[in-house]
C-alpha cells in the first residue's frame, strides 16, 4: 500500500480591524509554511495488520506562503457570527517522489454565544467538503464547543467535540483544552483522542496581543 502525506509547520501573522462600534470586524493572517512531504509503502497482509510506523520515508522539506482572511458580525453582546477562508492562495509544497501537493483554500462558518460573560459556547461548520490526499476521501468538519473563565479570564477550561460529515461512519471526537491569558501574553494547548482510530491530536499556541 503506498503512503503519502503532508506535514504543514506555520508562523503565522494577523491583523483585525473592527468598525460600526465594533459590530462588524474584519481580518487578514500570512502564514510563512514549512511542508515535510513523505512517501512510502507498507504491506498488507490479507487486509489486516497494516502498520504505517517508519513506513513513510525521509521527508522532502519546501517553504512557501498562505493567507487567511475573515470576518465577525456581532449584533449583540451574546452572540457572534464569523467566517473564515483558509489558504487562499492554494500554497503548493513540493512532493517527496516529484510532483507536487497543494492546500486548496476552505470556507469555514461558525457562531458564539455567551449566556454570561465567563461562559462561550460554540458551533463551526466547513463551508464546503475538503479534497484529502487520499482519492474519493473528502473531509467536512462540524465541530462543537464550550469555554468557562475564571480568574478575570486568566485561566480558560475548554471542551468539545467534533464529527467529519462525509464519513457517516466516523464517530464524535472528544477533545479538551486550557488557554492562560496574562496582560499581552496568551498561550493555549489542546488535544482530542479518535477511539476508532486509536489516535491523538494535540497543539498549542503562543500569542501577544497589542
Amino acid at each position: 500500500m503506498a503512503l503519502r502525506g503532508l506535514e504543514a509547520r506555520q508562523l503565522a501573522f494577523s491583523y483585525a480591524y473592527a468598525f460600526s462600534d465594533k459590530t462588524f470586524s474584519i481580518g487578514i493572517t500570512a502564514k510563512v509554511i514549512q511542508g515535510a512531504s513523505y512517501n512510502g509503502v507498507t504491506d498488507l497482509q490479507s487486509g489486516s495488520g497494516v502498520s504505517t510506523t517508519d513506513h513513510f520515508g525521509k521527508p522532502t522539506i519546501s517553504t512557501t506562503y498562505g493567507i487567511d482572511i475573515g470576518a465577525i458580525y456581532r449584533p449583540s453582546s451574546l452572540i457572534r457570527f464569523g467566517i473564515v477562508a483558509k489558504d487562499v492562495n492554494t500554497p503548493t509544497f513540493d512532493a517527496a517522489g516529484g510532483g507536487e501537493l497543494k492546500l486548496d483554500p476552505q470556507v469555514r462558518a461558525g457562531v458564539a454565544i455567551n449566556p454570561y460573560s465567563s461562559l462561550t459556547l460554540t458551533a463551526d461548520v466547513d463551508v464546503t467538503s475538503n479534497k484529502t490526499f487520499v482519492p474519493g476521501v473528502k473531509s467536512q468538519l462540524l465541530s462543537l464547543g464550550l469555554e468557562q473563565t475564571i480568574l478575570s479570564e486568566f485561566l480558560s477550561f475548554r471542551i468539545g467535540t467534533f464529527k467529519n460529515m462525509q464519513d457517516a461512519s466516523s464517530p464524535f471526537v472528544p477533545t479538551a483544552g486550557l488557554g492562560v491569558r496574562w496582560f499581552m501574553f496568551r498561550a493555549d494547548a489542546g488535544g482530542g483522542y479518535d477511539f476508532r482510530e486509536k489516535g491523538a491530536l494535540v497543539s498549542a499556541s503562543i500569542s501577544f496581543t497589542f
